[in-house]
């Protein structure tokens, strides 16, 4: 008799391959529900990549301080309080910042003149058409070199304790380039100053205290108001004398950068 095929023999292969079927199925769905919930995770934000900026700040532009609108005016500004203020020499560092109507434009490093390293005064005067001129000096009195850049930042407070709205304005004409300046221990650089307009007369709070701000984010210099003019600006003007600023409460103060003397 012929012999018949043996059915477990012949679909072993059928049954052989069944798992493997089976489990790339499984395989299949597995992958499936993960790509699924992969589409409904949140993607990650990416990791922001370091530039050679990072943390470096930058030097800013010449502003102008705006127009004070007249509800910013302090009461009673135009006439003496009845209480004494602090004086000037009690301020705090946030204080005096709170003077500046105008900052810095130099950013600070490491080789900026200290608030400490420096004195700062008014030197020269001279007068024409309703203006007055001056330069701000700065003068390293420490025993290390330092430099100072830009225009720097003012403001003004008035000997009755008023913050003064001045319109303060950093200003190119007659200015250094912008270029950093470096001082040596003992030497000085200066920065045109000039002001205008709304200059203070015999009734009006006059200023007591002129602050400068060398860099960004440092606390101002005070500076006196009052001006060694052992030499006129415009020349021989007659004898050297002393001046003082007549700066008031909405004088328009312009300043230039720094060159060297």
């Amino acid at each position: 008799m012929p012999s018949r095929p043996d059915p477990t023999r012949a679909d072993a292969p059928a049954r052989a391959a069944a798992p493997s079927r089976r489990r790339a199925a499984m395989l299949a769905i597995a992958c499936g529900a993960v790509v699924a919930l992969a589409a409904c995770l949140p993607v990650p934000d990416p990791e922001p990549e370091p530039t050679a900026s990072a943390n470096v700040p930058e030097d800013g532009r010449p502003t102008a301080a705006p127009v004070p609108h007249e509800s910013e005016l302090p009461p009673g500004f135009d006439s003496p309080p009845d209480t004494t203020a602090a004086p000037d020499e009690a301020l705090t560092d946030d204080e005096l910042t709170a003077l500046l109507r105008v900052p810095a434009t130099a950013a600070e490093r490491p080789e900026t003149c200290a608030v400490d390293a420096v004195e700062a005064q008014l030197w020269g005067y001279d007068v024409a058409a309703g203006s007055r001129f001056s330069t701000l000096r700065v003068t390293n009195v420490s025993d290390a070199p330092c430099t100072v850049a830009g225009f720097p930042g003012i403001g003004a407070r008035g000997e009755w304790g008023t913050a003064f709205l001045i319109l303060g304005e950093q200003s190119p004409i007659d200015s250094g380039d912008g270029t950093p300046v470096s001082l040596e221990p003992g030497a000085a650089a200066s920065a045109p100053i000039t002001w205008t307009g709304s200059l203070a007369g015999a009734h009006d709070e006059h200023i007591s205290l002129l602050v400068v701000q060398l860099a960004q984010g440092q606390a101002p210099l005070r500076v006196a108001p009052v001006i060694a003019a052992e030499t006129m600006i415009g020349g021989d003007c007659g004898a050297p004398h002393e001046a003082t600023m007549d700066v008031g409460m909405l004088t328009t103060v312009r300043v230039g950068s720094f060159s060297g003397v």
